[in-house]
């Protein structure tokens, strides 16, 4: 069997170490000489030396100019390399455990699965994919392909309207059905036992922000008789896992209107026998900060902010807001009661959260004891070598007054 061949990129000298430890990404600060070929067109990298290093996809106009697709100079980048990749993606999400608790997943985690630029979930059997980078975009036939023979869907919808795709010059943003059934107006989920309305036309990612769950999980397991109050709402998927664990009261903020509809139906859906539910709107920055001025009032507060960091030159500003809205939070938490905070920015390092926590606490005088601190769960995985994947950050601590 012949060794596959692709046109040749080849890097400036000393510029490979990181590849050569595993990171799938070449810098365009990097190559010494590029082939004459189109964005999204698969490149053999190799170093000064023309030694082989990997073998990826190609975009002349992105930073991230190679995106790797495989280490080995036998394997042919084509249909059945995305059966192959798609397959081994999908045993890991059968192997994790996570379907006897729920039926939405992660079945594509980008880089961390060798398919770098694609995503895609599974909501009670319809897939929603994401093309980020011209490499997937090339190649969506036989991804969608595989996807469909492999695992047999309802549907799959697209939600391509996402900014990372300007990067990549890719200027439109698809949507809508690609196969099969398209999806109700709202798909019904189940995540623990919690009932949760999805809304995979227009919602937030995908339609739900799947790497919460499990902080989701620790939230119904510890609001039972509580007062809640949950920042960043969103479709309020956090209170409703606190009504499901029995919270007496639930408070949700939210700036933006169009969840409001699945978040009604969430909150309902959960909802004890004597509980009660509201949803402001409001800015939650401002909401906080004239709320932290009236002292503690609820026994577990939730902040779950958008990531607040773009680039890497924004972090000193970042880590100051974070802070103030820690601070914020804890001010209104009894003593005794619990702050479940999280950022998803990747530029805020675990060790950068944690000092956050920290000057929050002392800021609003009150100890804190850490019970748990949590990355994304098992269908959102975390390769090594590529650091950049390892993004959320969820701290549980108790307040001490």
């Amino acid at each position: 069997m012949s060794t596959p061949s692709y046109p040749q990129l080849h890097l400036k000298k000393a510029t490979e170490r990181a590849l050569l430890n595993g990171h799938p990404w070449v810098f365009s600060g990097a190559v010494a000489h590029s082939p004459q070929v189109e964005a999204g067109s698969v490149v053999d990298v190799v170093d000064h030396r023309g030694r082989f290093i990997m073998r990826g996809s190609f975009n002349p106009h992105a930073a991230i100019c190679v995106r790797r697709l495989t280490r080995n100079r036998q394997t042919g980048i084509d249909r059945a390399f995305f059966q192959a990749a798609l397959g081994t993606a999908f045993r890991l999400r059968a192997r994790s455990g996570l379907a006897a608790s729920t039926n939405a997943m992660r079945l594509v985690h980008g880089e961390s699965d060798g398919l770098p630029g694609l995503v895609a979930d599974d909501y009670a059997g319809h897939v929603v994919v994401q093309f980020h980078s011209a490499g997937m975009e090339t190649f969506r036939a036989d991804i969608l392909d595989a996807i469909w023979d492999l695992r047999r869907p309802l549907g799959i919808f697209e939600r391509s309207d996402v900014g990372t795709r300007r990067a990549e010059r890719l200027l439109d943003r698809p949507t809508g059905l690609l196969r099969g059934a398209a999806p109700p107006e709202l798909v019904q989920v189940l995540e623990h036992g919690t009932l949760l309305a999805v809304d995979l036309y227009h919602g937030q990612k995908t339609g739900l922000f799947l790497d919460q769950r499990q902080n989701r999980l620790l939230v119904q397991e510890q609001a039972a008789g509580a007062s809640v109050l949950n920042c960043f709402a969103y479709t309020s998927a956090f209170s409703a896992h606190a009504l499901r664990g029995g919270a007496r009261r639930t408070l949700d903020v939210e700036i933006t209107a169009p969840a409001a509809r699945a978040a009604q139906m969430n909150l309902s859906a959960n909802q004890g026998p004597g509980a009660h539910w509201d949803i402001v709107r409001a800015n939650v920055f401002q909401f906080l900060d004239d709320l932290a001025l009236q002292g503690p009032r609820f026994d577990l507060v939730i902040l779950d902010p958008p990531s607040l960091l773009r680039k890497r030159e924004q972090l000193s500003q970042a880590m100051g807001v974070y802070t103030k809205l820690n601070r914020n939070a804890l001010r209104l938490v009894r003593s005794g009661g619990l702050l479940v905070t999280a950022s998803c920015s990747s530029r805020v390092s675990h060790e950068d959260f944690f000092q956050v926590v920290r000057r929050a606490a002392a800021g609003a005088g009150v100890q804190l004891r850490i019970q748990s601190m949590h990355l994304q769960p098992a269908d959102h995985p975390v390769d090594p070598a590529f650091p950049e994947g390892r993004y959320l950050k969820c701290i549980n601590a108790r307040v001490v007054r």
